[in-house]
């Protein structure tokens, strides 16, 4: 199976780098994940790169390996790693790019820069920040899975951006959120235990491209849910059981507490709209619509009866709403913006256009007005 998927990839890296002298397959190795850390060595600080590789060797059915180097460039470290390998590397494949948490609070971008500049390069080249070191979660999660964990690793990514769970994290996506002002980027957080497989739990948000902090993957939707329309997106909530749904309740189905509903369902269709609607006093108000099945809830409810619907779309509203103004306020006190409210400031100035860092300096002090509409469309099972 790997060697199928190997071959694959040398095919398409060759036709990528037609100009290139071409070598044996058995000479290559080919880079498809990459991690940079930053360390200290002998008083000065390097660039640690970890590699995870294929490697076409008739003797072994491992061919997924790890190979590192080090160096004051992206360039020189990789090099420095092919000094360690009887196999030429190849970079014309890498399709995920992992930044050390250290790496991510000095800024991203000097590493993107050399991504950019080589022609082989996708532009769907996967980025993520880790809680720990690059090289720690690319080596413990190859030990622990039985397949190349680069590819492990995207496709975890993959998983959350399909179903719209968090926002697009390709290359491209990440340098049209650095340049242009006015929204910042978001990458996902991956992270690893001993012995443990990679995963996915969180998602890092960056001030231009300086990691300034952690969000939730419920609040990662919150944010893509602005960004753009989404569906088929699983959704989880927990709301306070009011007056209006108590007198509905029948039977408790497992050990939650009693004071709240949780609710398990699916955004069949969410599509939000915001405009600035005081520019002096940065006031803004933003309008989302939630089309929604439910597929389980913690206590049972008389769903076939329409008044029961119409409290639980209420409640379930009033507490996406109070989410988002929680969210907002954590996204202001980390001075990031990932809505993107700046870009709408922008196109409402007199040149259309913010100085850089003018938009950071603003949008602590801005106001937003959440109007959220929750239609509930089908409750399937739990009539």
């Amino acid at each position: 199976m790997y060697k199928r998927v190997l071959l694959l990839l040398l095919s398409s890296s060759l036709v990528l780098a037609a100009c290139v002298e071409t070598k044996p397959i058995e000479q290559l190795a080919i880079i498809n994940a990459r991690g940079v850390d930053l360390i200290q060595q002998k008083g000065e600080q390097l660039i640690d790169t970890t590699l995870v590789i294929f490697q076409f060797d008739t003797q072994t059915k491992d061919i997924s390996k790890i190979a590192s180097g080090t160096g004051k460039t992206i360039k020189e470290a990789g090099q420095n790693a092919n000094e360690k390998t009887s196999f030429t590397l190849t970079s014309g494949q890498i399709r995920l790019e992992l930044y050390g948490i250290e790496t991510a609070k000095t800024g991203v971008m000097q590493y993107l820069d050399t991504l950019a500049r080589d022609a082989r390069t996708s532009d769907r080249v996967m980025l993520a920040v880790t809680d720990k070191t690059a090289k720690e979660v690319l080596t413990n999660g190859q030990n622990a899975t039985s397949i190349n964990v680069g590819l492990f690793i995207n496709g975890l990514i993959k998983q959350k951006v399909e179903n719209d769970s968090i926002p697009k994290v390709e290359f491209n996506d990440f340098t049209h959120a650095y340049f242009e002002s006015g929204r910042d980027p978001v990458l996902p957080l991956i992270s690893v235990a001993d012995g443990d497989v990679p995963s996915l739990s969180k998602i890092a948000l960056l001030q231009d491209d300086v990691y300034t902090g952690t969000l939730s993957l419920k609040e990662a939707l919150y944010i893509n849910l602005i960004l753009k329309n989404i569906k088929s997106t699983p959704f989880n909530i927990g709301i306070p059981i009011e007056q209006s749904l108590q007198d509905y309740l029948q039977e408790e189905l497992s050990g939650n507490e009693k004071d709240h509903l949780y609710v398990n369902g699916k955004i069949i269709k969410g599509k939000s709209e915001t405009r600035l609607t005081r520019r002096e006093t940065l006031k803004f108000k933003t309008d989302i619509k939630i089309q929604m099945n439910i597929l389980e809830l913690s206590n049972e409810l008389a769903l076939e009866n329409d008044d029961v619907i119409k409290a639980l779309e209420k409640e379930i509203a009033n507490q996406i709403k109070k989410e988002y103004e929680r969210l907002l306020q954590k996204t202001q006190e980390m001075g990031a913006d990932p809505f993107g409210y700046g870009q709408i400031y922008r196109i409402h100035t007199p040149d259309g256009k913010l100085k850089k860092g003018e938009w950071h300096k603003l949008y602590p002090d801005i106001e937003v007005d959440y109007n959220i509409h929750v239609n509930i469309v089908d409750y399937g099972a739990v009539r």
